[in-house]
């Protein structure tokens, strides 16, 4: 997994860039568009927001885990709603920006975090965290649905009876290059150079094979309720994203302070290559990389 110090090279890192660019409560996950491409990103984050809390009835009064919660969109969703949000991040910084913002943010690993501490929920979401949940290296070791189920195992203890977990992620598409071709000495179009770039951006990270990779890890603690794609609305999201990083003096006040960053950090400059050079549009267009949105109910574990 994703250490705290990796999942901070970019999320703290990053940090003023995205709050100015996106908002204090940066929603840098994948909107929803659903084939109406006419609707603004805000509206596309509000329909996708409503889409979580509807699947899973979250109605005023519940306590609603956020496993990964970033800079808050989803703790203000629930706030507005009336709801209880608890979010978890590794980030220092996105927990600040919560917590400036009136938010429950708490900066824990899942992994290590002890239950009776947090208490029980009524739903748990995770937007876009499962890609930090398993790093390249625990993939190769063969660890990656080990690190899965437990990741399960964990929302079946918190959650209490009938309770419901969304997840959306991004998984491994059609188009994917063998994990033995991604090199940055690759050609520079080539998708093992795209793969390679991106895997800068995100360190500690490694994406779920296919979608019933998943499935099957949450079996013995959830059936699936609903799954679709959201590959076509993250294009859309990126698109809408660029226009938002348009040069202005706010972003580029942002930008100049995170030149400190490229004395600190060796791979900064090629995460500042991916986020230009745009690798996680490509790796959507090219279907490297698919996107998962997807309900799953709690039964009875079983042993």
């Amino acid at each position: 997994m994703a250490t705290q110090s990796q999942i901070e090279e970019t999320y703290n890192y990053m940090d003023q860039v995205f709050r100015v660019t996106y908002g204090e409560h940066a929603d840098c996950t994948g909107a929803m568009f659903n084939g109406d491409f006419s609707l603004s990103l805000e509206q596309a984050q509000r329909v996708k927001h409503e889409y979580i809390l509807t699947h899973l009835g979250v109605e005023p009064g519940k306590r609603v885990l956020d496993v990964g919660c970033g800079w808050g969109p989803m703790l203000h969703a629930l706030q507005q709603h009336g709801a209880s949000g608890v979010g978890i991040t590794l980030s220092t910084k996105q927990a600040d920006a919560c917590s400036r913002g009136g938010l429950d943010a708490r900066i824990a690993d899942w992994k290590d975090t002890d239950r009776a501490v947090l208490g029980k929920f009524d739903a748990i979401m995770s937007v876009e965290s499962m890609e930090a949940f398993c790093s390249k290296e625990e993939f190769l070791e063969g660890r990656q649905c080990e690190i899965y189920e437990r990741f399960f195992k964990f929302c079946h203890e918190l959650l209490r009876t009938g309770g419901r977990l969304y997840l959306q992620t991004m998984i491994w598409g059609k188009s994917v290059p063998s994990v033995g071709e991604i090199s940055l000495t690759a050609a520079k179009s080539s998708n093992q150079y795209i793969v390679a770039l991106t895997e800068k951006f995100y360190p500690g990270s490694w994406l779920p094979a296919d979608e019933s990779q998943i499935i099957e890890c949450a079996r013995p603690y959830f059936r699936v309720v609903s799954s679709n794609s959201g590959r076509l609305d993250y294009i859309e999201t990126i698109e809408q994203w660029n226009k938002r990083l348009q040069l202005r003096f706010s972003i580029l006040v942002a930008m100049l302070r995170t030149l400190p960053y490229f004395l600190i950090d060796r791979n900064f400059r090629f995460k500042l290559m991916s986020l230009l050079r745009g690798c996680q549009y490509e790796c959507f267009t090219r279907e490297i990389m698919e996107h998962k949105r997807m309900v799953f109910e709690k039964i009875e574990a079983r042993d």
